[in-house]
Parts: structure tokens; C-alpha cells; sequence
């Protein structure tokens, strides 16, 4: 395993990938990820709406995290992981410039990207994904909030080293259990069971049911920590 979260970069049992928290500025670099990963169906989403819709994304899981790691190459940005620690960092939330003007810009972002995206049906999709999440997702000390791998160095453990820095500083803030949720259409969802999460249950995921234009399964995970793995 490799260590927890510090400041700046850390050593990396993997050649070429180095690892650092999240710096101001990253978030353009996290949407490109984003977007490859979660292409919107063809005819859904203006491509303008949708570069600044995703990094308005970003932002959002941002803010709800105190827990942000980088993982890059020469170059650029091969993976990150955003997730909530109870007792991480005292409770303090990762964000960019704390400004107006960005929080401004990530509302406006949202909104237009919300909009463009079949507008009233598409809040009805995150309405009732929300409400699902809300009566099936266990309570925990630790929940990642975004976790994604550039497909160049998928299969390669950058994901692997990624999580592993998570659950070690999860593991650092006396956390015991770790809540994942994720879909079976844009997610490599199999990823959680080979490294030891349970499902705790699955449903119609309707918000990527519509954007991507065909059904996703919705699947909670949990992985009870003080296990080797």
C-alpha cells in the first residue's frame, strides 16, 4: 500500500505515476477525464453546455469532499479520487479559488448544463436517483465522491493505487466504513468487488439511464474497513 494523502508529490511504486493533492486549477483537467468516461448520447448535450456543465460537476464533488488526490505523468493528469472522511483534515472541504466569482461561475455552469440536457426531464432523472441514494445508501465514516482513471492507464493500478491512498487515510481517521455508488453502464463497477465491496443494493439509475440513452443499473457498495486487502 502506499501512504495517506500528504501535501505536494509522494513516492509511487508505479513507474512514471506520481501523486499529489488537488491544486487550484485541476478541475479543467478532471472534466476532460470526466467526459471521456461519461460521454452524453449523441444530440443530448451542446458540446459547450457539456465542457462547462462537467467542470461544474467537479466542482460540486469537490466541495462536498476534504479528501482530493491526483495521480499524473509526465503527460498529465492520469486519475483522481474526490471522497468525504469524517475527521479528515478537520473536517475541512477541498475547493478552488474561494471567490464569488467561482462559486458563481460553478452555479451558472450546473444550470446551463442542467438546462441543455432535456431540460424538466432530466431534473425529474436526478430528483429520483437523489431519493433512491437517500433511502438505500448506509450511513458511513468515508464516501468517495468521484473517482476516475484516464483510459490510457486503466488495467495499469494507477485506480488501484488511488483507492489504496483512500482507505489508508480513511483507515488514519478511524473511519470503519466506506460507501461507494456507482452504475453498471459507465462505470467499471467490478473494480469494487474485486477489491473487496459488498453490494448492498441496486436500481434503476435513472439520471445516467438518460444521458447515456440506455438503462444503468444503480449499485451501492460498502467495504468494512480494518481488513487487509
Amino acid at each position: 500500500m502506499t501512504g495517506s494523502q500528504t501535501s505536494g508529490r509522494t513516492d509511487s511504486p508505479l513507474p512514471g505515476i506520481a501523486f499529489r493533492e488537488y491544486a487550484p486549477g485541476d478541475i479543467p483537467a478532471c472534466a476532460r477525464l470526466a467526459k471521456e468516461a461519461w460521454p452524453a448520447r449523441p444530440s443530448i448535450l451542446p458540446k459547450q453546455a457539456e465542457d462547462t456543465g462537467m467542470e461544474g460537476y467537479m466542482e460540486y464533488s469537490l466541495r462536498a469532499s476534504n479528501y482530493a488526490d491526483i495521480a499524473y505523468s509526465p503527460a498529465g493528469m492520469a486519475g483522481f479520487l474526490f471522497g468525504r472522511i469524517d475527521g479528515h483534515g478537520e473536517e475541512k472541504r477541498v475547493s478552488g479559488p474561494d471567490t464569488e466569482e467561482t462559486e458563481s461561475k460553478t452555479r451558472t455552469s450546473m444550470r446551463d448544463w442542467l438546462f441543455a440536457i432535456s431540460h424538466l426531464k432530466f431534473l425529474w432523472c436526478i430528483l429520483l436517483t437523489d431519493l433512491k441514494l437517500m433511502l438505500y445508501m448506509p450511513r458511513s465514516d468515508a464516501t468517495i465522491e468521484m473517482f476516475i482513471v484516464a483510459s490510457e492507464h486503466r488495467g495499469k493500478g494507477v485506480g488501484s493505487a488511488l483507492l489504496e491512498r483512500y482507505l489508508d487515510a480513511a483507515k488514519g481517521s478511524g473511519a470503519k466504513l466506506v460507501t461507494v455508488y456507482t452504475d453498471d453502464r459507465m462505470s467499471d463497477w467490478r473494480f469494487y468487488e474485486r477489491k473487496g465491496f459488498t453490494k448492498v443494493r441496486t436500481f434503476k439509475d435513472n439520471i445516467t439511464s438518460h444521458y447515456s440513452g440506455s438503462y444503468a443499473r444503480g449499485i451501492i457498495y460498502k467495504l468494512e474497513l480494518g481488513q487487509d486487502l
